[in-house]
């Protein structure tokens, strides 16, 4: 099936079939999404719809043309499954009853992905992980070395590795072909107004006049929020002044668990190095900013309302992961940029278009239906549960966290939120990459079931 004509077509012969769609009945074609909720075991809801699931509804995959009332895909409608839907509405304020229901096949969709190594999980058999993900070199993987590179045994963290390959059984990507690459030694400097806005601080004394503009290597800039000593002001862009508090219990925090989820291979980086990215955390008075801020090389924002709904560390953690993510994702595009001749055409094909240009990018279902900057922001949310997963934090905590921090407002009864994309992506791969080993650690039977809702079959 290559498109929506061809879905039009599954549903139009199913309800030929069926009878399921009512002449006079409101139709709708098709509706793709996450389903973000799940109200009943036949009601679930997309893209803020509710639809019914009727013994007429007919299941299939995404890619297939064919469907049937009785597959075993009508119980694998959870939390975090993507999937087209069409149906027909019975009346008003009725959920819509679903005609055709079709499930993207995300364990059996062929990945590519690059990124620096950071972290080498195991020797025998050689397990790497970058760009979010675990990857596994089999007997039969096409190997290529460039670069200076002539073995495994030059490879290490910080190393680039570009990649091919499918999900295998226990969450590793069983690599069909990797290319390992050394990293350039080229200082990292960001584009200003193109991938940063201006940013200026102010003492917060209304008697302080003076500004100074943000810049890696200035004196407000070495040290980060737990180091302040009264309030200060900053403005990013063309916004208003925001509050960087001299709370140290709340700045202490944040920075403690930002320095817990920089990657080992960064810490241990003389400062010197070129690839050595200055992290530092900031808690700012901003009610607007939902998630981290990433700012400058290094600079970290969020904001001190998420703090206050995330009483978790492991929460706080998957939200300033994010903004950790953001700049080894901004870095690794200026390495690729000096690289892309040792790394070829492959590596060419899969940053094409992206608006930072060279970042790691993975082709995660049909490439052209979603734009650069969603490709941009799985690959952000991936490494941040890597992140977390390697500094000890439970990464089964992030979909909640989303939860919890994107809306504008929090209703009273939290648990009444749907969840949105960003933690229906993460829920696929933690239930993809994390669930086997979750199982095999403590014994579990599904995915905690506490954090998100369990694995789908």
């Amino acid at each position: 099936m290559s498109g929506p004509s061809s879905f039009f077509r599954l549903l139009a012969a199913l309800a030929f079939a069926v009878l399921a769609v009512p002449l006079f009945a409101q139709t709708y074609f098709p509706i793709e999404g996450y389903i973000g909720a799940v109200h009943s075991p036949g009601e679930f809801e997309v893209n803020g719809r509710r639809f019914d699931v009727t013994s007429n509804t007919g299941f299939g995959f995404i890619g297939q043309d064919t469907v049937s009332t009785a597959s075993p895909l009508r119980h694998a409608l959870r939390v975090g499954v993507y999937i087209q839907v069409a149906g027909s509405e019975p009346g008003a304020l009725q959920p819509i009853r679903a005609t055709v229901v079709l499930v993207r096949d995300d364990a059996n969709q062929k990945l590519s992905g690059s990124g620096v190594i950071n972290r080498i999980v195991s020797t025998d058999p050689e397990i790497f992980e970058a760009d979010g993900y675990l990857i596994r070199i089999l007997p039969s993987t096409d190997v290529d070395f460039l670069g200076g590179i002539n073995s495994f045994a030059d490879v290490s963290t910080n190393t680039w590795l570009h990649f091919t390959g499918k999900w295998g059984k226990d969450g590793a990507v069983n690599a069909a072909k990797v290319q390992f690459v050394p990293p350039r030694p080229t200082q990292f400097k960001a584009v200003k107004g193109l991938e940063i806005v201006p940013v200026k601080t102010r003492p917060a004394n209304p008697s302080g006049n003076s500004t100074a503009s943000l810049a890696p290597g200035a004196p407000d800039m070495k040290a980060d929020g737990a180091s302040l000593e009264q309030d200060e002001q900053i403005r990013i862009g063309l916004g208003r002044w925001h509050t960087l508090p001299a709370d140290q219990p709340l700045q202490q925090r944040v920075h403690r668990i930002g320095m817990a989820l920089v990657p080992a291979y960064q810490r241990a980086m003389v400062d010197g190095d070129p690839t050595k990215i200055h992290f530092r955390f900031f808690a700012v008075d901003d009610k607007g900013l939902r998630g981290a801020d990433c700012l400058l090389d290094g600079a970290i924002l969020v904001s001190t309302q998420i703090v206050g709904r995330l009483s978790k560390d492991d929460q706080l953690a998957a939200v300033i992961a994010d903004g950790i993510a953001c700049n080894l994702q901004r870095q690794n595009a200026r390495m690729v940029m000096d690289m892309r001749k040792e790394l070829g055409i492959a590596i060419a094909v899969d940053v094409a278009g992206a608006f930072v240009p060279g970042v790691g990018l993975a082709a995660w279902g049909a490439r052209g239906a979603r734009n650069d900057e969603d490709v941009m922001q799985e690959e952000r949310l991936r490494i941040a549960l890597a992140l977390m997963s390697d500094a000890g934090f439970d990464p089964w905590q992030a979909p909640g966290a989303w939860r919890l921090a994107e809306p504008k407002k929090l209703p009273s009864n939290p648990a009444s939120l749907p969840y949105p994309d960003t933690s229906c992506y993460q829920i696929g791969i933690l239930n993809l990459q994390y669930a086997a080993a979750a199982k095999a650690s403590a014994g579990m039977a599904s995915a905690p079931a506490a954090s998100v809702p369990p694995a789908h079959p």
